[in-house]
């Protein structure tokens, strides 16, 4: 029978199979004699390597089994539970989102439900009666990152008398689709401080928590002077938190946790009017500075058919914190050409990369280089498939 092992650093348990061949093999001894052939190269010895496969999966299947409640560990309806010990949850699936210009025979009313189509025949929901000429609200029938660049929704489904275009003068908000478990166990570290009263660990677990919110970068001054921090100038005794995504008000009502009578620093301003006192109090925050990121990843392929697509959809995949223990594009988080790479080598097992390379968009190609590319407080990297270059060596 296998044993267990505890590895006390990071409460993983591990089966310690180096015995299973042994006690099986003396099992057969045991009932046929000691001189019973057990070699793998003999009838008997294949159906004794059957029973050790067995054996050994199980204990693996145990081992998984036990790892459940360890949190750091935990997966699916198990890392759900171990979540919701401390009130959190993961994010549900969500719609991208889009406001279109309607336009055609003035009063013409549009309602709720109507249907318009992208150039990529993806289908997009109105969410309320209006009147034409306007600009209301639209949802993908799709749930996910469901794609439309400035112009690309144009073509009317729904046959209403009277409405003749539709345009959309702003890219769509993408949405997502359920958050993954590598995802979940992150957040959950993050959101560990939630119902403490340290201010900073409980301003950042609260506001990380919110609906939408996927980063957050934190400072506080506590002196009596003007200082600039990381790059911030911050008012004497004053907070700064740069927070990507979310809402405004919603940010503005969890960032109350912070201490009495401290200031606020930030570009965006959003009133909050406290519950118990009635008093209207001017809230500020950050939103990241985005910096486009261009890639050039040049790899060795083995018998992949779609190399050059499966290597972008690995950068992307990295990009977007979707690899076990890796980051990804994070608000303030340098962006580092090995990890991109290592990351493309841990999801393509016939992919060898040569060599990967990095620059900032605006610096063109010709700043391409393997060097790291750090990022301030305020700023977030993006990166878009048309932005990754790959060459087979």
């Amino acid at each position: 029978m296998a044993l267990y092992n505890y590895i006390t650093v990071n409460g993983t348990i591990v089966p310690d199979t180096s015995a299973i061949k042994e006690e099986v093999e003396a099992e057969y001894k045991a009932i046929y004699g000691a001189d019973f052939v057990v070699d793998s190269s003999t009838e008997q010895g294949r159906e004794i390597d059957a029973e050790v496969t067995s054996r050994i999966s199980v204990a693996r299947n145990n081992a998984l089994l036990a790892n459940q409640i360890n949190p750091n560990m935990a997966s699916g309806v198990f890392l759900d539970a171990d979540y919701a010990l401390m009130g959190g949850e993961r994010d549900g699936q969500e719609q991208s989102t889009v406001e279109l210009t309607l336009a055609g025979v003035a009063g013409t009313i549009v309602l709720a439900g109507s249907v318009v189509e992208d150039v990529n025949k993806q289908l997009w929901v109105s969410q309320s009666d209006t009147a034409l000429p306007s600009a209301t609200s639209f949802r993908s029938v799709e749930f996910g990152v469901i794609n439309a660049a400035i112009g690309e929704i144009n073509t009317i489904v729904s046959g209403v008398l009277g409405w003749e275009t539709v345009t959309n003068a702003a890219a769509a908000s993408p949405g997502k689709l359920e958050q993954t478990d590598q995802s979940t166990r992150r957040q959950r570290k993050i959101e560990l401080g939630k119902n403490s009263k340290s201010n900073a660990f409980s301003i950042i677990a609260a506001i990380h928590s919110l609906e939408g919110v996927s980063g957050i970068s934190y400072r506080e001054n506590f002196t009596d002077s003007q200082v600039i921090i990381d790059g911030v100038t911050l008012e004497p005794h004053s907070n700064y938190a740069c927070v990507d995504s979310g809402v405004d008000s919603e940010i503005a009502e969890a960032y109350q946790i912070k201490s009495g009578g401290s200031g606020y620093n930030g570009s965006v301003s959003v009133p909050y009017t406290d519950t118990d006192s009635g008093q209207v109090i001017t809230v500020k925050f950050d939103r990241p500075t985005l910096l486009p990121i261009i890639c050039k990843v040049s790899a060795r392929v083995g018998a992949s058919l779609n190399a050059v697509e499966d290597i972008k959809d690995a950068v992307l995949a990295y990009a977007n914190g979707e690899i076990d223990n890796e980051l990804g594009f994070y608000l303030a988080e340098p962006i580092s050409p090995f990890e991109i790479g290592s990351a493309v080598n841990v999801s393509l097992s016939d992919v060898f990369i040569g060599k990967c390379e990095i620059a900032l968009k605006s610096d063109g190609t010709g700043a391409y280089s393997s060097d790291t590319i750090p990022m301030q407080i305020f700023e977030k990297a993006t990166i878009i498939r048309g932005d990754i270059e790959v060459v087979i060596l």
